[in-house]
């Protein structure tokens, strides 16, 4: 019974292990809230979220190339399948531009982890800095500098991991971020049960990165030599020299697109907390930081469902089988929205109980505003699905629509959050959700999927 539940749920190994990792961190989070609220003060949590935010300034480094890299591997690995050692068999010209995506995009990820530590480090320390208002009672600046460190190195596994998630073999991947946010919790509570403060943030990012190497050299050793060696190896292993991925013609048209779109996210998603800690201080924005955490776990269990599929939507569209590529994709669109939204009324319930009876809920902004902020999560779920379906055509049509929404909501954030503290920026987030972000990706969703499908009989 059990199993034909998760079946009827679309429940496979990909998704299941997606799911845990979420789970995890649902589970995991309420421990990591109350081992954060007695061993830091209400200031050192505001630092704790504050520094997460701004270490996902990476989005400005990655350009979107993530996505990008799984799509085309997605392409391409229609014809491809993996060996037991590690290395990929099939079409020798799929296999030529499978390593020569690999390698440059290796080489893209060196430069941008580079730049990130020469630009983030000294950027982060003085925000901070600006913000401390008079806080001096810890140390913030090593666990920082640190922390963009572990950053780069976690960066370094992306371009590999994207390969392979957009081989299909999403179950391995997702298995390996499973074990990783396992590490990586464990060892930071650890470290702050230990009294190491704002340490437990590197921690984190470490465990993350550690698991990630070590299966990258001890399971895909092949893949990361591949890499290294470079596409002269490749061509003479494979035969095959003429075959390539052209990244200025094939690329880069997608690449800039998602890359804005990436970039726009982080006004949407990541700039609350700075803003409340510049304008409000370190205690506000630990309540949203914390706050925010929790519904971003819920849209990331969410997008579990929905990028467990990705490769294979890819692979549908490369085949043209359209009719196949909607059932679907209706079906994982369903099931992560109403997964979201049952775990949106529990987590409300649990954090106003919270508040009620218990002195924790207090490191939370009030229950009214975390409504607000969880049906916000619910209406994205929506948005991204339809984004996860067209970019498996390998287009970005929804470019434009990320730049206005993140205009307007970055100047909304600004705006309400400096008057309105964090029911401004609550309120502001559902607003624009509502108005602007849900019925935009609706009608662009529906006239690119007429117009792309029009040699489809049945659409």
């Amino acid at each position: 019974m059990a199993t034909a539940l998760l079946r009827m749920l679309g429940v496979d190994r990909a998704v299941g292990y997606g799911v845990l990792t979420r789970v995890w961190s649902l589970a995991a989070g309420p421990l990591t809230i109350l081992t954060v609220a007695t061993r830091m003060s209400k200031e050192q949590q505001g630092f704790y979220y504050t520094f997460s935010s701004l270490l996902a300034l990476q989005i400005f480094f990655e350009l979107g190339l993530t996505t990008v890299i799984a799509q085309f591997a997605s392409h391409e690995s229609a014809f491809l399948t993996w060996s037991p050692d590690g290395a990929y068999d099939g079409d020798p010209a799929c296999r030529e531009r499978l390593t020569g995506l690999l390698c440059k995009s290796v080489r893209w990820y060196g430069c941008i982890a580079l730049l990130m530590i020469l630009t983030v480090i000294p950027c982060g320390m003085f925000f901070l800095d600006q913000g401390q208002l008079g806080v001096t009672a810890f140390q913030w600046r090593i666990p920082w500098i640190l922390a963009v460190l572990g950053t780069a190195a976690n960066l370094m596994t992306v371009p590999f991991f994207a390969v392979i998630l957009g081989s299909g073999d999403v179950a391995t991947v997702n298995k390996r971020e499973m074990i990783g946010a396992i590490a990586g919790t464990c060892a930071s509570l650890l470290v702050l049960l230990l009294g190491g403060g704002l340490y437990a943030i590197f921690t984190v990012i470490c465990g993350n990165a550690i698991t990630a190497w070590w299966f990258l050299l001890s399971r895909k050793a092949v893949l990361v030599k591949t890499a290294w060696v470079g596409r002269a190896h490749s061509a003479k292993h494979f035969g095959v020299a003429t075959a390539n991925i052209d990244w200025r013609r094939e690329i880069w048209p997608m690449q800039w697109k998602i890359a804005l779109s990436w970039a726009s996210g982080y006004f949407i998603f990541q700039i609350f907390t700075p803003v409340l800690f510049h304008y409000h201080g370190a205690v506000v924005a630990g309540q949203m930081g914390i706050t925010l955490s929790a519904s971003t776990a819920l849209l990331g269990t969410a997008y579990a469902w929905q990028q467990a599929k990705s490769p294979e939507l890819g692979k549908l569209v490369a085949m043209k089988r359209w009719q196949e590529l909607d059932s679907t994709f209706f079906t994982v669109f369903w099931q992560s929205f109403g997964v979201v939204v049952c775990g949106a009324v529990a987590g409300w319930g649990l954090i106003a109980l919270l508040q009620a009876h218990h002195p924790l809920g207090n490191r939370f902004i009030p229950a009214s505003q975390v409504a607000l902020l969880l049906a916000a999560a619910s209406v994205n779920t929506l948005v991204s699905g339809f984004a996860v379906y067209l970019r498996a055509h390998k287009k970005d049509p929804f470019m434009a629509l990320s730049l206005v929404i993140a205009a307007i909501q970055g100047i909304a954030t600004w705006y309400l959050g400096m008057r309105y503290s964090s029911l401004g920026v609550s309120s502001g987030f559902l607003l624009v959700s509502l108005v602007v972000g849900l019925p935009a990706a609706y009608l662009i969703w529906s006239r690119c999927r007429t117009a792309w499908h029009a040699d489809s009989v049945t659409l």
